[in-house]
């Protein structure tokens, strides 16, 4: 009979390694290697002297270490485990296991190279009294060599309410109110993050990098796996959801996921930049991805799900989006320059037949005007003439962009 224990080391969270908790306190395995040792590199994330490194050197791609610990988790309040993490490399899959009567695991994917940073893996919903093993998995899928770039630091791991205490998200999200929870959830080689707007001082808005390593679908929640304090009150004749995204080109794919959090249910839709820079796009779950789930407006949807670039792998240097300003329906302009050039402009007729001619008031002619339809493709671009423009457009609801001196301005256009 062959026996294979486990240190059985009262471990509890916290744990600081400067005091406790030992190398002899971890169990390797596949390949991985656990050992406290001096901190090889304190900054201002992580001053301490002590920390537990990870180094992976052959094995397999799951290699890695466990803590068995000194009680079970309970994570009805306490709904994440945080650490800071050193890497040598961005974009490193992390992976956090817990073991015991069942098994679940959540990855993460770093941001800093070479730098300690805080990382938060948020296991909310998960059973009590089920789990006592906590398994660390550096550079998952992936086989070490034993060099510095398969060397990973952890320290200050605590299991913590990841909210602080602060309000669940809700719909609109504007990213300003410092009392509710802003924090985002990626995956698959997202990193996000509230910043101050990059192209507007004093406005704050979510960073998403979709880093070197990330895959076609890699993505980010609004708000965390809870979802919105309420469903989305998607009704039979209202069904849009709109976002003011930036991207550094035209006709970047993001596709929107509307979910059910934790049960399965979902639908889809995508939508298109017609220009590089901010713009206001609108997505309608009537149009739904082709091939994928409709829009079920009985279900409580309560989450939504963000993929810049949808269906391209990250590149060399990663790809940096922004996004603000979720809105159910139509989002307002945002500010009032905006409104002011928004109420100076007139389309008519409008809605207007399939073959009329449409005028455009309060705009210059020779003015650039694109139009883009329900599912944000670019239907017609060309400048306003004098006497009007032709569009050819089928039966439908439309946005026209129009680009004037102070900024591109939108007007919604039905045809009949």
């Amino acid at each position: 009979m062959c026996c294979f224990s486990v240190a059985s080391a009262q471990v509890t969270l916290p744990i600081d390694f400067e005091s406790g908790t030992t190398t002899a306190d971890f169990t390797d395995f596949d390949g991985g290697v656990a050992e406290v040792v001096a901190n090889p590199a304190p900054d201002a994330v992580n001053e301490s002297a002590t920390v537990c490194r990870l180094v992976r050197n052959g094995g397999l791609p799951w290699g890695g270490s466990l803590l068995q610990m000194g009680e079970y988790f309970d994570f009805s309040e306490a709904t994440s485990i945080r650490m800071k993490v050193w890497s040598p490399r961005q974009g490193v899959r992390i992976k956090m296991k817990l073991e015991g009567y069942l098994d679940t695991e959540i990855d993460q994917w770093n941001v800093t190279q070479g730098g300690w940073e805080v990382m938060t893996w948020n296991f909310a919903g998960e059973y009590a009294m089920t789990y006592d093993k906590l398994v660390f998995m550096f550079d998952f899928e992936n086989v070490g060599d034993g060099s510095d770039q398969s060397t990973f630091y952890f320290d200050d791991i605590e299991q913590v309410d990841a909210s602080g205490g602060l309000t669940q998200l809700d719909l609109p999200c504007t990213f300003e109110d410092e009392t509710v929870d802003q924090t985002t959830y990626d995956f698959w080689g997202n990193a996000s993050q509230v910043v101050e707007d990059p192209t507007m001082p004093g406005n704050h808005v979510v960073e998403v990098v979709k880093m070197p390593v990330a895959v076609g679908w890699s993505g980010t929640m609004i708000g965390t796996i809870e979802g919105f304090a309420n469903p989305i009150p998607f009704t039979e004749e209202e069904q849009t959801i709109s976002v003011r995204v930036w991207t550094p080109a035209a006709g970047t794919p993001i596709l929107l996921k509307a979910e059910l959090a934790g049960e399965g249910i979902y639908c889809e839709t995508i939508q298109y930049t017609s220009q590089e820079g901010w713009e206001t796009l609108e997505f309608n779950f009537g149009n739904e991805l082709p091939g994928g789930p409709e829009l079920e407006v009985n279900y409580p949807y309560d989450l939504l799900v963000i993929f810049f670039g949808f269906g391209d792998e990250g590149v060399e240097g990663g790809t940096t989006y922004y996004f603000d300003d979720v809105y159910f329906g139509e989002a307002p302009v945002v500010n009032s320059v905006e409104a002011q050039n928004a109420s100076n402009v007139t389309l008519y007729p409008n809605p207007a037949g399939q073959h009329e001619v449409l005028r455009v008031a309060g705009a210059d002619a020779g003015a650039q005007a694109t139009v883009v339809d329900a599912m944000g493709r670019q239907v017609w671009s060309g400048v306003l003439a004098p006497n009007g423009n032709r569009l050819g457009l089928r039966t439908g609801s439309y946005v026209v962009r129009i680009q004037t001196a102070e900024g591109v301005i939108r007007q919604r256009l039905l045809v009949r």
